[in-house]
């Protein structure tokens, strides 16, 4: 196991959380199904794991509260943007629970806050001085495309559990979208833009083996990312054209991407020990 796993879970269970959020703060606002509270609730467990892997990381949980104390530190900063984030995520919750819908304002505030702390997840190893091929572009697309392609991937999985079970979205404000019901149709904005997060997560991949490789570490299991990703491209595709079913197309999606990240996240972080 990599000495910078509790990291790895961060940024990943984290980057889920936030990458989900902001595609949903784009495609599900305004209808809202019965059930839409599981989506904060998702994000916010997600979030809450990630975040043991901070004090995990420092050795003692006090070590985390001394950190907090120096905001320039990176560390600390992910905690401040991942707490805001976290504030935003249950009220929402709450929101959702006891009035079933949520305003768009907050969805958007909530979307800053999750853009901001995927960025910073980037930053903070873009400064790093531990290793030198953190400290290059790459880095930044490799978190933060890779986070909006799973959490994209995430959504649609989300969203079909929820029409699966039966969800009835209820009219509000008269906008078509849907966590519940968004539309797997040929000509869904939903499933282009996935499908192009999915493949420019791929090409992050590329640039950051690239860049690995011209430093002399091992780059093939960016490749293998790469390659992963462009599956749940060419998944997405197939269940837009109805080669697939939404199912099918769903999970395959969002297992493919999830891997990819996961592999191509662990790689960035082995390079410490090297």
């Amino acid at each position: 196991m990599i000495s910078e796993f509790p990291l790895f879970c961060f940024t990943t269970l984290a980057g889920l959380a936030a990458g989900a959020y902001v595609v949903a703060a784009v495609f599900l606002v305004g209808k809202e199904s019965k059930r839409a509270w599981l989506f904060p609730l998702v994000c916010l467990v997600l979030l809450g794991v990630g975040l043991l892997g901070l004090p995990m990381h420092l050795g003692r949980p006090e070590r985390l509260l001394t950190a907090l104390t120096h905001p320039t530190a990176m560390i600390a900063q992910e905690a401040y943007w991942s707490m805001a984030f976290g504030v935003v995520l249950l009220i929402d919750l709450v929101i959702l629970k006891t009035k079933g819908s949520v305003p768009r304002a907050l969805r958007a505030v909530g979307a800053v806050f999750a853009l901001g702390l995927m960025c910073v997840m980037g930053n903070a190893y873009f400064v790093s001085l531990a290793v030198s091929a953190w400290a290059s572009w790459p880095t930044f697309p490799l978190f933060v495309l890779g986070d909006l392609a799973m959490g994209a991937a995430g959504v649609a999985v989300l969203a079909h559990v929820m029409k699966e079970r039966g969800a009835k979205p209820a009219e509000v404000d008269g906008d078509a979208a849907d966590i519940a019901t968004l539309q797997f149709s040929k000509q869904g904005a939903f499933l282009n833009t996935e499908m192009v997060l999915a493949v420019l997560a791929a090409v992050a991949f590329v640039a950051e083996a690239v860049h690995f490789d011209g430093t002399g570490l091992n780059a093939m299991p960016f490749v293998v990312a790469a390659i992963i990703a462009v599956a749940g491209a060419i998944s997405v595709l197939a269940g837009r054209e109805d080669k697939l079913s939404e199912s099918v197309t769903v999970w395959l999606t969002f297992a493919c991407l999830f891997v990819a990240v996961v592999v191509a996240r662990y790689t960035f972080y082995a390079a410490y020990a090297l």
